[in-house]
């Protein structure tokens, strides 16, 4: 499983009980923790404007917190944008932190949520960059497709769709 945009933890938390439950891999989290890549480029600027007042060094730390006691050899993280850490992944399969140790990961990617930066071209970028990794059956998850703050997760999951229809079985939309 990779996660693209961890924030606090709370979302990796659950993928990674799962993981661990269902037995799929080992659990990577790519998250930048910068407060220069929190800008959105949001329609109103209200995401902005809000996000400016959170510490992403803080929300690192939080993250630590919340994962740590539930690892077991089974997750990692890449403190960088996601393209960045593709480019790490594609490299090397195997990721050391102090926190956590080494990782070793296939290769191959069971669900990829994306749930970074929400501008259209940060999630263009996103998906560009994972979605070869995808294996066969694999999930790909775009958070907030349905976003009040913009629509850059919609735009690049119905290209998305367009452009593989005919390698994707089921799509839909939940929630909003």
């Amino acid at each position: 499983i990779v996660e693209i945009g961890s924030w606090w933890g709370k979302s990796a938390f659950i993928f990674l009980r799962l993981a661990q439950r269902f037995n799929i891999g080992a659990l990577l989290c790519v998250d930048p923790w910068s407060d220069a890549h929190l800008v959105q480029h949001d329609e109103k600027g209200l995401v902005d404007v809000t996000s400016a007042l959170f510490s992403a060094e803080e929300a690192f730390q939080v993250c630590m917190m919340n994962l740590l006691p539930y690892a077991a050899n089974d997750m990692n993280y890449y403190r960088l944008p996601s393209t960045a850490a593709a480019e790490k992944y594609r490299s090397s399969q195997t990721i050391s932190s102090p926190e956590f140790g080494l990782t070793k990961y296939t290769g191959q990617i069971a669900i990829l949520h994306i749930d970074g930066n929400h501008s259209l071209d940060n999630v263009n970028a996103d998906v560009a960059a994972w979605s070869s990794q995808l294996m066969r059956g694999g999930w790909i998850v775009l958070d907030d497709y349905t976003w009040p703050f913009g629509d850059g997760p919609k735009q690049v999951g119905n290209e998305y769709l367009r452009q593989n229809q005919d390698r994707i079985a089921t799509s839909f939309v939940m929630g909003g």
